[in-house]
């Protein structure tokens, strides 16, 4: 006679309707969002180093890309971080269950005969909030999952579009009428699908399989579909809402993404106003231009670690020495128009003496855009090429000479020649940096 255990085998709390993969859900969850969360924040760092230094037409790609992109990665992270906080209540629901499987004891309650009623007339058995909340986590994590997909399709269909707006214009020489022509690309290449879309949904009921109307809107549809427009590009999400209802599906959809796109473009636009929030909407503007305007961008002593700068500075508020130095960094959608009006070419096969002139050349015409003044009077300096590795910056440099100047407040003023004439009552591109000596 073999002797049996002592132990009873554990039972299995769960109901054959868990979720079978909340496991998979969790080690995901667990092991990306805090990378997830890490991603999020580095990404607009990247997108305030890499934007400075490209040209306009792939600084507005590579924005709107950007933006996107980042409303993905803020999806998953939000989904993420529910998901876990589900997941723990679902987890804390079914061992409460294990360690209390009798449920709720109506007879030990000690409160009045109506919050009793009202607690046992609201009461839902143990089993179907442990599934209800089991539920409600998967369809977070697999919302999550669908609408980050959902947005890198729009985020490359989109950059797409605006690449080929952006080359149009410029190879039609409307480059300053970018806005104009990515507003015909977008709406030649949107219209056609949404009057299909009005058309299959109003009159598609009228149609016969076999007719060409019939076949026409499903030609339309399936080719748009190739590129991410459809539907069954999204299945997570599309099943979501064909269950929970299509108007408030698309309404709960539209909100989140709204919300995700919202707080894109917030996280990208603290990279632009380094101050940080706050109540400061009475405090007067600190313009780059304004007279009596000290601003911290303008001093290299007060820049932030890692920080790109985009306008002229100098090294700190107060000038020592002989000499001060004034650094104009090349920003090529700020400065790129200054060497595409330069006559003088580079050309890979020159020699070094022509190479050198080409330098030099390029060098004038840049500085030719800039007109530097010290207190209102013109600076009659020359221009140096500068480069800074830590910065991994390139730009012009003035070396200022402090002899002969009085002790006190003193004012620089640069102007850029803009790459068309300001309109009446507008002013050029002027930057304004005072030192005190």
């Amino acid at each position: 006679m073999t002797e049996k255990s002592a132990h009873p085998a554990p039972v299995n709390h769960l109901s054959g309707r868990t979720t079978p993969t909340w496991e998979i859900e969790l080690l995901l969850s667990g092991a990306t969002v805090f990378a997830l969360v890490q991603f999020a924040g580095a990404l607009p760092e990247w997108g305030g180093y890499l934007l400075p230094r490209l040209g306009p037409l792939w600084q507005q790609v590579l924005g709107l890309g950007l933006v996107y992109f980042q409303c993905g990665v803020i999806l998953l992270c939000v989904a993420f971080v529910l998901h876990l906080f589900m997941r723990a209540y679902w987890v804390a629901l079914v061992g409460m269950d294990s360690v209390y499987p009798g449920g709720l004891k109506p007879d030990r309650l000690r409160g009045g005969p109506v919050g009793r009623d009202l607690l046992l007339s609201r009461w839902v058995p143990m089993p179907e909030q442990i599934e209800a909340a089991d539920n409600r986590a998967s369809v977070v994590f697999g919302m999550g999952i669908g609408l980050a997909r959902m947005m890198v399709t729009i985020t490359f269909v989109g950059s797409a579009l605006l690449l080929v707006s952006l080359g149009l214009a410029a190879l039609a020489g409307q480059a300053d009428q970018a806005s104009t022509w990515v507003m015909y690309v977008f709406s030649l290449s949107l219209f056609p699908y949404l009057l299909v879309l009005m058309a299959d949904r109003y009159l598609g009921h009228r149609l016969s399989p076999g007719g060409w109307p019939y076949r026409a809107i499903r030609g339309v549809l399936a080719a748009f579909s190739r590129f991410g427009l459809g539907r069954e590009s999204a299945p997570l999400v599309t099943l979501y809402t064909t269950n929970v209802g299509e108007d408030r599906g698309n309404w709960i959809v539209g909100g989140i993404v709204t919300f995700a796109t919202v707080a894109s473009i917030a996280s990208m636009n603290v990279l632009d106003d380094d101050l940080g929030w706050g109540h400061y909407d009475a405090f007067p503007t600190l313009e780059s231009s304004g007279e009596q305007s000290v601003r911290h961008d303008r001093y290299a002593s007060l820049h932030e670690v890692g920080e790109s700068p985009q306008g002229p500075y100098v090294p700190d508020m107060v000038a020592r020495g002989s000499y001060l130095p004034l650094v104009v960094p090349f920003v090529p959608s700020v400065h790129g128009h200054l060497l595409e009006n330069c006559t003088e070419r580079q050309a890979a096969d020159a020699d070094a003496a022509a190479r050198e002139a080409q330098r030099e050349a390029r060098r004038d015409c840049l500085s030719a855009g800039l007109a530097v003044s010290l207190d209102g009077e013109p600076l009659d300096l020359r221009a140096e090429l500068y480069s800074d590795a830590r910065r991994d910056l390139r730009g012009l440099l003035y070396m200022v000479p402090l002899s002969g100047q009085r002790r006190g407040r003193h004012e620089l003023n640069i102007v850029l020649t803009p790459q068309t004439p300001p309109k009446k009552g507008e002013l050029p591109p002027t930057w304004r940096i005072p030192y005190w000596y």
